[in-house]
């Protein structure tokens, strides 16, 4: 394993990532193609009006895009 996500509806209604890797994987580029950022190793982001069942579909198809990476 070289990543991990962790996805959860926050108090405010938001869902949020939180991206953490062992520097095998950019999830900075991840979670900037999902409206975040952060850093190579840690990254995170934060989205409004979405299901944690549509968020995690979202970064599937965003994991599945960059396999190679």
């Amino acid at each position: 394993m070289d990543a991990s996500f962790v996805i959860t509806k926050r108090a405010d209604g938001r869902v949020g990532i939180s991206a953490r890797s062992t520097g095998q994987r950019n999830v900075q580029r991840i979670m900037e193609a999902m409206g975040g950022g952060g850093h190579l190793s840690n990254a995170a982001t934060q989205i409004v009006d979405a299901t944690t069942a549509e968020v995690n579909a979202q970064l599937l198809e965003i994991l599945a895009e960059n396999v190679d990476e």
